[in-house]
């Protein structure tokens, strides 16, 4: 894989603090995706099923590890308190937040203890209504793991090549009367490129195109 421009990369082989720091295809202003961490386990074929990730839980010593990290960084969260997100393909679970002090949205898993924040003003920037990456993407067993924001929509599903993938939703913040939400998908890491993004507004359906292009494959023609 192609390491993105401008960071550093550290590869994680199944220690605590393992993770290779990338970037994303950047959607505008502000974005997170111009800072996606990426952690690398260990790669397979298997496919993505909705419920592989359901019981995955933190253990509590890697909890309290990332909780005193973001102590230290002061980006600690209200009442030391997470939010779970899970993935469909058993990677994770990642734990997300809104530090107290700061009102940064951060995220942190086991394999990326700090995987990083993005401040209220960058999110209150992105294209609405829209949806991009957001703060990071992990390969594991063969698939991406991937989250994205939305900004002022519903995410449904994305779909490449005929074939659907199911978001899950995490998390969300307003701002300015607008809806911003990190949702969770794992994609095959044989199919990267530009994806359908089926969306709602209200009651209206919609589409939007997401490039998913993890490995920066060029060009990603798999979608």
């Amino acid at each position: 894989m192609r390491r993105m421009k401008g960071l550093r990369a550290a590869v994680a082989v199944g220690l605590l603090l393992g993770a290779c720091a990338c970037s994303g295809p950047s959607e505008g202003p502000g974005s997170a995706e111009g800072a996606v961490a990426v952690s690398i386990g260990a790669a397979s074929a298997s496919e993505p099923t909705a419920a592989a990730g359901a019981g995955l839980t933190l253990p509590e010593k890697v909890r309290q590890t990332i909780l005193q990290t973001a102590k230290e960084k002061g980006t600690a969260p209200a009442g030391d308190a997470f939010t779970v997100l899970r993935f469909s393909n058993g990677y994770g679970p990642e734990l997300i937040w809104q530090a107290e002090r700061t009102g940064d949205v951060c995220s942190a898993s086991d394999g990326v203890v700090a995987r990083g924040c993005v401040p209220l003003a960058d999110i209150a920037k992105r294209p609405t209504p829209g949806v991009g990456t957001f703060i990071g993407a992990s390969l594991f067993e063969g698939n991406w793991s991937v989250m994205l924001m939305s900004n002022g929509e519903v995410v449904d599903h994305l779909s490449c090549q005929g074939r659907d993938f199911p978001v899950q939703a995490g998390f969300s913040v307003p701002l300015d009367g607008v809806d911003h939400t990190v949702y969770t998908v794992a994609i095959p890491r044989n199919l990267q490129g530009e994806y359908k993004v089926a969306v709602r507004r209200g009651s209206q359906s919609a589409e939007e195109r997401l490039d998913l292009n993890m490995d920066q494959v060029d060009p990603p023609a798999q979608c």
